[in-house]
């Protein structure tokens, strides 16, 4: 007889205990902040936003791989805000950083079209590629993807 008191006694706490919340769940969703609205999202030139639920007026919205990579680079994801897709994080800028031969880091300016760079040197050529690395024009230089000089 003792067994079936404390089954029924375990029955009883569990039902109290199911039904002791006087919220519903859809008042207990309106308490909690929806971090998706609420979050600070950036857009591929580093400005911040708030995120926007999606728009259903829109298109699908294009990734743009360049944020998204240097997104999760950064440890963060991409999420769909507005009519867009924003990193939930500031990721790094996306002003590549390359080498000259001294191994000093320069900002790699877009190519310029009025300019033909020299020859790099054979040595800086061949530091660079020993590496494992290779040489980009940058403005009107070449600069190397790594550093060489380590």
């Amino acid at each position: 007889m003792q067994k079936a008191s404390c089954s029924f006694v375990i029955v009883a706490f569990l039902v109290a205990g199911c039904g002791a919340s006087s919220s519903s769940p859809s008042s207990d969703a309106a308490k909690v902040p929806s971090t998706r609205r609420e979050a600070q999202v950036y857009d591929s030139a580093g400005q911040a936003k708030t995120c926007e639920p999606p728009s259903k007026e829109c298109a699908a919205p294009e990734m743009n791989r360049e944020l998204q990579e240097r997104c999760a680079l950064a440890g963060y994801r991409m999420v769909h805000c507005g009519c867009e897709m924003l990193c939930m994080g500031k990721p790094q800028p996306a002003e590549k950083m390359l080498y000259d031969a001294e191994g000093n880091a320069k900002a790699c300016a877009k190519a310029s079209e009025d300019c033909s760079p020299p020859p790099a040197s054979a040595a800086y050529q061949d530091a660079c590629n020993d590496k494992g690395y290779k040489l980009e024009v940058c403005g009107c230089e070449w600069l190397c993807t790594g550093n060489p000089a380590k």
